[in-house]
Protein backbone atom coordinates (compact mmCIF):
# COMPACT_ATOMS: atom_id res chain seq x y z
CA UNK A 1 0.00 0.00 0.00
CA UNK A 2 2.79 2.53 0.46
CA UNK A 3 4.65 1.72 -2.50
CA UNK A 4 1.89 2.25 -4.48
CA UNK A 5 1.27 5.58 -2.48
CA UNK A 6 4.54 6.54 -2.92
CA UNK A 7 4.49 5.67 -6.95
CA UNK A 8 1.36 7.76 -7.10
CA UNK A 9 2.88 10.68 -5.29
CA UNK A 10 6.00 10.05 -7.57
CA UNK A 11 3.97 10.44 -10.86
CA UNK A 12 1.96 13.29 -9.44
CA UNK A 13 5.12 15.44 -8.89
CA UNK A 14 5.39 14.81 -12.32
CA UNK A 15 2.76 15.92 -13.22
CA UNK A 16 2.46 19.33 -10.86
CA UNK A 17 5.74 19.89 -12.78
CA UNK A 18 3.98 20.91 -15.50
CA UNK A 19 1.25 23.59 -15.47
CA UNK A 20 -2.04 22.20 -17.93
CA UNK A 21 -1.09 18.32 -17.67
CA UNK A 22 -3.64 17.91 -15.45
CA UNK A 23 -6.24 19.56 -16.20
CA UNK A 24 -6.03 18.21 -20.19
CA UNK A 25 -5.63 15.07 -18.26
CA UNK A 26 -9.22 15.37 -16.03
CA UNK A 27 -11.11 16.99 -18.58
CA UNK A 28 -10.06 14.23 -20.89
CA UNK A 29 -10.86 11.48 -18.62
CA UNK A 30 -14.28 13.49 -17.89
CA UNK A 31 -15.23 13.56 -21.84
CA UNK A 32 -14.04 9.69 -22.57
CA UNK A 33 -16.59 9.04 -19.68
CA UNK A 34 -19.48 11.28 -20.74
CA UNK A 35 -18.87 9.34 -24.54
CA UNK A 36 -19.14 6.25 -22.84
CA UNK A 37 -22.20 7.07 -20.65
CA UNK A 38 -24.15 8.70 -23.70
CA UNK A 39 -23.26 5.31 -25.73
CA UNK A 40 -23.91 2.57 -23.69
CA UNK A 41 -27.37 1.46 -22.24
CA UNK A 42 -29.90 -0.75 -23.23
CA UNK A 43 -29.70 0.21 -26.82
CA UNK A 44 -26.02 0.79 -27.40
CA UNK A 45 -24.93 3.42 -29.73
CA UNK A 46 -21.35 3.97 -31.55
CA UNK A 47 -19.60 7.07 -30.28
CA UNK A 48 -19.37 8.13 -34.00
CA UNK A 49 -22.92 7.97 -34.05
CA UNK A 50 -23.42 10.19 -31.41
CA UNK A 51 -23.17 13.38 -33.30
CA UNK A 52 -25.63 12.92 -35.66
CA UNK A 53 -28.04 10.93 -33.36
CA UNK A 54 -28.55 14.50 -31.02
CA UNK A 55 -28.56 16.20 -34.21
CA UNK A 56 -30.57 14.87 -36.79
CA UNK A 57 -34.50 14.13 -35.59
CA UNK A 58 -35.26 11.28 -38.10
CA UNK A 59 -32.02 9.57 -36.42
CA UNK A 60 -33.68 6.40 -34.71
CA UNK A 61 -31.84 6.52 -31.33
CA UNK A 62 -32.80 10.33 -31.59
CA UNK A 63 -34.79 10.42 -28.78
CA UNK A 64 -33.44 8.14 -26.80
CA UNK A 65 -30.19 10.04 -26.74
CA UNK A 66 -31.23 13.66 -26.79
CA UNK A 67 -34.22 13.18 -24.18
CA UNK A 68 -33.08 11.10 -21.66
CA UNK A 69 -29.20 9.63 -21.91
CA UNK A 70 -28.15 13.49 -22.56
CA UNK A 71 -29.93 15.57 -19.90
CA UNK A 72 -29.00 12.50 -17.20
CA UNK A 73 -25.11 12.61 -18.19
CA UNK A 74 -25.28 16.52 -17.68
CA UNK A 75 -26.88 16.35 -14.62
CA UNK A 76 -23.88 13.79 -13.82
CA UNK A 77 -21.66 16.00 -14.32
CA UNK A 78 -22.98 18.91 -12.63
CA UNK A 79 -23.92 17.09 -9.50
CA UNK A 80 -20.93 15.01 -9.54
CA UNK A 81 -19.08 18.42 -9.53
CA UNK A 82 -20.69 20.14 -7.24
CA UNK A 83 -20.58 17.65 -4.81
CA UNK A 84 -16.94 17.04 -4.96
CA UNK A 85 -16.16 20.51 -4.26
CA UNK A 86 -18.89 21.17 -1.50
CA UNK A 87 -16.89 17.88 0.02
CA UNK A 88 -13.40 20.07 -0.41
CA UNK A 89 -14.89 23.48 0.89
CA UNK A 90 -16.14 21.84 3.95
CA UNK A 91 -12.50 19.88 4.82
CA UNK A 92 -11.08 23.27 4.42
CA UNK A 93 -13.76 24.70 6.47
CA UNK A 94 -13.07 22.73 9.32
CA UNK A 95 -9.98 21.36 8.67
CA UNK A 96 -10.64 18.05 8.82
CA UNK A 97 -10.15 15.57 5.47
CA UNK A 98 -13.02 12.86 7.11
CA UNK A 99 -15.32 15.93 6.23
CA UNK A 100 -18.04 15.72 3.63
CA UNK A 101 -21.19 17.16 2.85
CA UNK A 102 -23.08 13.50 4.11
CA UNK A 103 -20.52 12.75 7.31
CA UNK A 104 -21.36 16.39 8.31
CA UNK A 105 -25.23 15.91 7.96
CA UNK A 106 -25.80 18.25 5.23
CA UNK A 107 -26.97 15.99 2.53
CA UNK A 108 -29.47 14.34 5.04
CA UNK A 109 -30.69 17.75 6.38
CA UNK A 110 -31.16 18.94 2.56
CA UNK A 111 -32.86 16.09 1.72
CA UNK A 112 -35.51 16.10 4.68
CA UNK A 113 -36.07 19.69 3.91
CA UNK A 114 -36.81 18.99 0.47
CA UNK A 115 -39.05 15.78 0.84
CA UNK A 116 -41.00 18.27 3.00
CA UNK A 117 -41.24 20.91 0.14
CA UNK A 118 -42.03 18.28 -2.33
CA UNK A 119 -44.77 17.03 0.02
CA UNK A 120 -46.07 20.92 1.25
CA UNK A 121 -45.45 22.52 -2.44
CA UNK A 122 -46.28 19.59 -4.82
CA UNK A 123 -47.45 22.46 -7.49
CA UNK A 124 -44.01 24.47 -6.93
CA UNK A 125 -40.96 22.02 -7.91
CA UNK A 126 -39.10 25.50 -8.03
CA UNK A 127 -39.16 26.03 -4.07
CA UNK A 128 -37.49 22.65 -3.46
CA UNK A 129 -33.60 23.63 -4.33
CA UNK A 130 -34.42 26.59 -2.25
CA UNK A 131 -36.34 24.93 1.17
CA UNK A 132 -32.85 22.51 0.49
CA UNK A 133 -30.61 25.20 0.72
CA UNK A 134 -32.16 25.76 3.81
CA UNK A 135 -31.87 22.69 5.49
CA UNK A 136 -28.65 22.15 4.72
CA UNK A 137 -27.37 25.71 6.10
CA UNK A 138 -29.40 24.57 9.60
CA UNK A 139 -26.86 21.76 9.44
CA UNK A 140 -24.14 23.77 8.39
CA UNK A 141 -24.93 25.63 11.45
CA UNK A 142 -25.58 23.29 13.99
CA UNK A 143 -22.37 21.32 12.98
CA UNK A 144 -20.32 24.66 13.32
CA UNK A 145 -22.14 25.53 16.82
CA UNK A 146 -21.35 22.53 18.44
CA UNK A 147 -17.46 22.42 17.60
CA UNK A 148 -16.32 25.92 17.89
CA UNK A 149 -18.99 27.31 20.65
CA UNK A 150 -16.44 26.42 23.44
CA UNK A 151 -12.66 27.49 24.06
CA UNK A 152 -11.27 24.21 23.84
CA UNK A 153 -9.67 23.19 20.52
CA UNK A 154 -11.40 21.64 18.39
CA UNK A 155 -10.81 18.00 16.96
CA UNK A 156 -11.40 15.88 14.48
CA UNK A 157 -13.64 13.23 16.60
CA UNK A 158 -16.35 16.23 17.51
CA UNK A 159 -17.19 17.55 14.39
CA UNK A 160 -17.38 13.56 13.13
CA UNK A 161 -19.70 12.85 15.95
CA UNK A 162 -21.38 16.27 15.61
CA UNK A 163 -22.43 15.15 12.08
CA UNK A 164 -23.61 11.63 12.50
CA UNK A 165 -25.39 12.41 15.31
CA UNK A 166 -27.34 15.28 12.93
CA UNK A 167 -27.29 12.49 10.02
CA UNK A 168 -29.33 10.30 12.21
CA UNK A 169 -31.54 13.39 12.75
CA UNK A 170 -32.14 14.30 9.88
CA UNK A 171 -32.22 10.67 8.69
CA UNK A 172 -35.01 9.85 11.35
CA UNK A 173 -37.18 12.95 9.76
CA UNK A 174 -36.55 11.37 6.39
CA UNK A 175 -38.49 7.71 7.83
CA UNK A 176 -41.29 9.99 9.25
CA UNK A 177 -42.17 12.26 6.41
CA UNK A 178 -42.00 8.47 4.15
CA UNK A 179 -44.13 6.77 6.94
CA UNK A 180 -46.36 9.84 7.08
CA UNK A 181 -46.80 9.71 3.21
CA UNK A 182 -47.05 6.30 2.38
CA UNK A 183 -48.92 6.83 -0.80
CA UNK A 184 -45.62 8.62 -1.94
CA UNK A 185 -43.67 6.38 -1.26
CA UNK A 186 -42.46 4.75 -4.42
CA UNK A 187 -41.84 8.91 -5.51
CA UNK A 188 -39.88 8.78 -2.51
CA UNK A 189 -37.95 5.86 -2.91
CA UNK A 190 -35.63 7.50 -5.58
CA UNK A 191 -35.00 10.37 -3.70
CA UNK A 192 -33.28 8.59 -0.56
CA UNK A 193 -30.83 6.19 -2.06
CA UNK A 194 -30.11 8.59 -4.65
CA UNK A 195 -31.00 8.56 -8.11
CA UNK A 196 -30.77 10.26 -11.82
CA UNK A 197 -33.45 8.13 -13.26
CA UNK A 198 -35.93 10.21 -14.90
CA UNK A 199 -33.68 13.33 -15.24
CA UNK A 200 -34.97 16.17 -17.49
CA UNK A 201 -33.38 19.77 -18.66
CA UNK A 202 -35.18 21.44 -16.07
CA UNK A 203 -32.95 19.05 -13.63
CA UNK A 204 -30.05 19.92 -15.82
CA UNK A 205 -30.35 23.78 -15.64
CA UNK A 206 -31.06 23.34 -11.46
CA UNK A 207 -27.96 21.42 -11.24
CA UNK A 208 -26.24 23.15 -13.45
CA UNK A 209 -27.00 26.66 -12.31
CA UNK A 210 -26.09 25.60 -8.43
CA UNK A 211 -22.87 24.01 -9.76
CA UNK A 212 -21.96 27.47 -11.62
CA UNK A 213 -22.42 29.40 -9.01
CA UNK A 214 -20.91 27.74 -5.96
CA UNK A 215 -18.07 26.53 -7.99
CA UNK A 216 -17.41 30.87 -8.85
CA UNK A 217 -17.67 31.74 -5.12
CA UNK A 218 -15.68 28.88 -4.12
CA UNK A 219 -13.24 30.65 -6.74
CA UNK A 220 -13.17 33.21 -5.30
CA UNK A 221 -12.57 32.09 -1.89
CA UNK A 222 -9.55 30.38 -2.50
CA UNK A 223 -7.01 32.36 -0.30
CA UNK A 224 -9.54 32.10 2.43
CA UNK A 225 -9.54 28.34 2.06
CA UNK A 226 -5.62 27.92 1.95
CA UNK A 227 -5.35 29.92 4.82
CA UNK A 228 -8.33 28.11 6.98
CA UNK A 229 -5.69 24.88 6.62
CA UNK A 230 -3.51 26.75 9.02
CA UNK A 231 -4.25 26.43 12.65
CA UNK A 232 -6.62 29.47 13.94
CA UNK A 233 -3.93 31.54 15.75
CA UNK A 234 -1.65 31.40 12.92
CA UNK A 235 -4.82 32.13 10.49
CA UNK A 236 -5.94 35.38 12.30
CA UNK A 237 -2.06 36.21 12.49
CA UNK A 238 -2.03 37.37 8.75
CA UNK A 239 -5.52 39.20 8.78
CA UNK A 240 -8.05 36.17 8.14
CA UNK A 241 -11.34 37.00 9.89
CA UNK A 242 -11.29 32.73 10.79
CA UNK A 243 -14.97 32.53 12.13
CA UNK A 244 -16.10 34.60 9.07
CA UNK A 245 -14.15 32.37 6.35
CA UNK A 246 -15.03 29.15 8.32
CA UNK A 247 -19.18 30.37 8.05
CA UNK A 248 -18.65 31.43 4.16
CA UNK A 249 -17.05 28.24 2.93
CA UNK A 250 -19.44 26.08 4.55
CA UNK A 251 -22.32 27.85 3.40
CA UNK A 252 -20.90 27.65 -0.38
CA UNK A 253 -20.62 24.45 0.37
CA UNK A 254 -24.15 23.79 1.83
CA UNK A 255 -25.06 25.62 -0.85
CA UNK A 256 -23.75 22.93 -3.65
CA UNK A 257 -25.00 20.32 -1.18
CA UNK A 258 -28.51 21.61 -1.51
CA UNK A 259 -28.69 21.88 -5.38
CA UNK A 260 -27.10 18.37 -5.74
CA UNK A 261 -29.66 16.54 -3.28
CA UNK A 262 -32.82 18.68 -4.65
CA UNK A 263 -32.18 16.74 -8.16
CA UNK A 264 -30.72 13.34 -7.70
CA UNK A 265 -31.70 12.97 -3.65
CA UNK A 266 -28.85 11.59 -0.95
CA UNK A 267 -25.71 10.34 -2.96
CA UNK A 268 -23.20 9.56 -0.41
CA UNK A 269 -19.04 9.73 -0.30
CA UNK A 270 -18.09 11.62 -3.39
CA UNK A 271 -17.46 14.69 -1.26
CA UNK A 272 -15.17 12.81 0.86
CA UNK A 273 -13.56 10.34 -1.62
CA UNK A 274 -12.74 12.93 -4.60
CA UNK A 275 -11.07 15.36 -2.64
CA UNK A 276 -8.54 13.18 -0.89
CA UNK A 277 -7.76 11.12 -4.09
CA UNK A 278 -7.39 14.55 -6.10
CA UNK A 279 -5.21 16.25 -3.18
CA UNK A 280 -2.81 13.16 -3.80
CA UNK A 281 -2.53 14.21 -7.44
CA UNK A 282 -2.60 17.90 -6.94
CA UNK A 283 -1.86 19.17 -3.63
CA UNK A 284 -3.40 21.20 -1.47
CA UNK A 285 -3.13 24.62 -2.92
CA UNK A 286 -7.24 25.45 -3.84
CA UNK A 287 -6.58 27.35 -6.89
CA UNK A 288 -5.90 24.16 -8.72
CA UNK A 289 -7.56 21.49 -6.58
CA UNK A 290 -11.21 22.67 -6.56
CA UNK A 291 -11.48 22.30 -10.57
CA UNK A 292 -9.45 19.32 -10.50
CA UNK A 293 -11.55 18.09 -8.04
CA UNK A 294 -14.66 19.34 -10.06
CA UNK A 295 -13.70 17.32 -13.12
CA UNK A 296 -12.56 14.33 -10.82
CA UNK A 297 -16.49 14.02 -9.05
CA UNK A 298 -18.34 14.87 -12.46
CA UNK A 299 -16.04 11.95 -13.58
CA UNK A 300 -16.82 9.89 -10.90
CA UNK A 301 -20.81 10.54 -11.12
CA UNK A 302 -21.18 9.85 -14.57
CA UNK A 303 -19.53 6.60 -14.96
CA UNK A 304 -21.18 5.36 -11.07
CA UNK A 305 -24.56 6.38 -12.87
CA UNK A 306 -23.22 4.26 -16.43
CA UNK A 307 -22.45 1.49 -14.76
CA UNK A 308 -25.85 1.65 -12.21
CA UNK A 309 -28.04 1.57 -15.94
CA UNK A 310 -25.84 -1.04 -17.54
CA UNK A 311 -25.13 -3.17 -14.99
CA UNK A 312 -28.24 -5.84 -14.26
CA UNK A 313 -30.28 -4.11 -17.65
CA UNK A 314 -33.19 -3.80 -17.46
CA UNK A 315 -32.75 -3.22 -14.17
CA UNK A 316 -31.45 -0.03 -12.81
CA UNK A 317 -29.35 -0.40 -9.96
CA UNK A 318 -29.35 2.68 -7.43
CA UNK A 319 -26.42 4.95 -8.09
CA UNK A 320 -26.37 6.17 -4.07
CA UNK A 321 -25.76 2.80 -3.08
CA UNK A 322 -22.87 2.02 -5.58
CA UNK A 323 -21.15 5.18 -4.23
CA UNK A 324 -21.37 3.99 -0.88
CA UNK A 325 -19.38 0.71 -1.59
CA UNK A 326 -17.04 2.80 -2.71
CA UNK A 327 -17.09 5.32 -0.30
CA UNK A 328 -17.69 3.17 2.86
CA UNK A 329 -14.37 1.14 2.67
CA UNK A 330 -12.37 4.46 2.05
CA UNK A 331 -13.89 6.42 4.85
CA UNK A 332 -12.89 3.07 7.44
CA UNK A 333 -9.38 3.69 5.72
CA UNK A 334 -8.97 7.20 6.39
CA UNK A 335 -10.45 7.29 9.87
CA UNK A 336 -7.87 3.85 10.38
CA UNK A 337 -5.11 5.76 8.57
CA UNK A 338 -6.05 9.27 11.14
CA UNK A 339 -6.56 7.49 14.24
CA UNK A 340 -3.17 4.78 13.81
Amino acid sequence: MRAAAAAIALRSRRLRARPGALPALFGALLLAACLLAIAAGAVSVPVAELPRAIADASHPQHAVIAQIRLPRVLAAVAIGAALAVAGTLLQAAVRNPLADPGLLGVTAAAGAAGLVAIVLFPAWPALVPVVAFAGGLVAVALVLGVAFATTRPVGPLRLVLAGVALQSLFFAAIAVVTFLFADRAPAFAGFVVGSLAGTSWGDVAIAGTTAAIGLALALLCVRWLDLLLLDDASAAGVGLPVRRARIAAASIGALLAAGSVSVAGLLAFVGLVVPNAVRIAAGPTHRTLLPLAALAGATLLVLADAFARVAAAPLELPVGALLAVLGAPYFLWLLWKKVA
